[in-house]
């Protein structure tokens, strides 16, 4: 399965004909594959065998950041098997080296924008559902020293703006070239990255599910992974310097 792929500028179109079963029940079971559960699990197995629970992954900054890398480096090992079975590389997914400055320019042009919607997600949870209202992330509440503070931001570069980038451009793609089309990967996918941080609550899931789909419509209309991983990971790392610096001693 080594398809000729549509530039993801024009990914909203249907998939192309003359694609198997076979062909897509493959590019099914990677998605799946890819799709965080098998990582979870995996990563979460040395931990528990320590512990004994799986409550105790966010005993920490530490765990939680242990846990998180590990669950990433699972995610890349499997997409990195997976290009190199099907002799696909990452310059298929939008690595666009030589314009690089106007793409980091883009991603952090939208970084406001994320924080906007933020606050607009919060705002809305505040007055329209305010028993689920989260005034502080859960995972922030466990950075407590400095060191924790440059570990979770580390980790949010690698299991945010790489990792999770990376697997969205890479079941979009899946979806753009076998199931049903990039425009249904984008719902799909964004639906289920919201409901991947049920940790953070409702209204994390909410907004982490916008971002996702802001993500995905990033990389799509402008075919380049750089774009949305600045934008990733920017925003995550002045989050958390905020959370720092000012909500942490409000």
């Amino acid at each position: 399965m080594n398809p000729e792929l549509e530039a993801p500028a024009d990914a909203g179109t249907s998939p192309p004909p003359g694609k198997s079963w076979v062909e897509r029940a493959q590019a099914l079971f990677e998605v799946l594959l890819l799709a965080g559960l098998v990582s979870s699990m995996a990563a979460s197995i040395p931990f528990v065998w320590a512990e004994g629970t799986r409550a105790s992954l966010l005993a920490n900054a530490r765990v939680v950041s242990g846990y998180l890398l590990l669950e990433a480096a699972v995610i890349l090992g499997l997409l990195f098997l997976i290009l190199w079975i099907h002799r696909e590389s990452l310059r298929d997914f939008g690595l666009p080296w030589g314009q690089w400055r106007r793409e980091v320019l883009v991603g952090l042009l939208v970084v406001p924008l994320l924080f906007g919607l933020n606050a607009l997600v919060g705002v809305l949870f505040r007055i329209y559902f305010p028993k689920a209202f989260l005034e502080i992330n859960p995972l922030t509440e466990l950075i407590r020293t400095p060191r924790d503070l440059v570990l979770f931001m580390a980790t949010a570069l690698v299991a945010g703006g790489i990792k999770e980038e990376l697997q969205r451009a890479f079941i979009l793609r899946r979806f753009q070239a076998y199931l049903g089309g990039a425009h249904v990967g984008l719902i799909v996918w964004s639906a289920a990255f919201g409901l991947g941080h049920y940790v953070q609550g409702a209204q994390g899931i909410i907004a982490a599910g916008l971002y996702g789909f802001i993500f995905g419509i990033l990389y799509l209309s402008r075919g380049s992974l750089i774009a949305p991983m600045v934008a990733h990971g920017a925003y995550d790392v002045l989050a958390l310097l905020g959370y720092w610096f000012f909500a942490r001693h409000s």
